[in-house]
């Protein structure tokens, strides 16, 4: 049993730092309060990030935090999407223009017109290389349809090259650009 009135021994402070392994003490034997940076010249913890005001320019700041979703493009940037927008209907018409459209017409507005404009005229085109597909079956049989229809294509490709570059010049000036025949799917 024990004693009612016997003194209650204390706890020793050395003691009680050897009984906390998990804690890792810092310069004084103390640990960093929650949330705090390290002292100069020490490194955090092993997963733990210093927060974004108080960072060094050059470290990992990952990606910081964004209220209205992206970022608007700069008037440069915005003129070089609109270009490629453009461009893009030389290497792949209708395809090119719509995956850049989709990713940038939110983020500037020549961007977001230039865009559209290049998708219709990358539609417009992708009709006509099918149109052009229908009559060279149809000229399969000879005569001389066969002759012109094998020279519609490289005509094609001819004026969808001429007005792209035509068009990514009037972007990259950051004046809009009308295709001359084209359909306007995309409003």
């Amino acid at each position: 049993m024990s004693d009612p009135f016997a003194p209650t021994p204390q706890p020793d402070p050395e003691d009680s730092a050897r009984r906390q392994p998990y804690s890792q003490p810092g310069q004084d034997g103390q640990q960093a309060p929650f949330g705090q940076q390290p002292p100069f010249g020490q490194q955090a913890q092993f997963g733990q990030q210093a927060p974004y005001s108080q960072q060094q320019p050059g470290q990992y700041q990952g990606t910081p935090p964004q209220a209205s979703g992206e970022p608007p493009l700069t008037a440069d940037g915005d003129r070089l999407v609109a270009m490629f927008d453009h461009l893009l209907n030389i290497v792949a018409p209708a395809v090119g223009p719509l995956v850049l459209w989709l990713i940038t017409r939110r983020r500037g507005p020549l961007a977001n017109s230039e865009g559209r404009e290049a998708l219709n005229f990358g539609i417009t085109a992708a009709i006509v290389y099918v149109g052009i597909g229908v009559l060279s079956l149809l000229s399969l049989f000879g005569g001389p349809l066969a002759l012109l229809v094998s020279m519609l294509y490289p005509l094609l490709w001819v004026a969808i090259v001429v007005y792209a570059i035509l068009g990514a010049v009037q972007a990259n000036q950051g004046r809009p650009y009308r295709y001359p025949v084209t359909f306007r799917f995309v409003t």
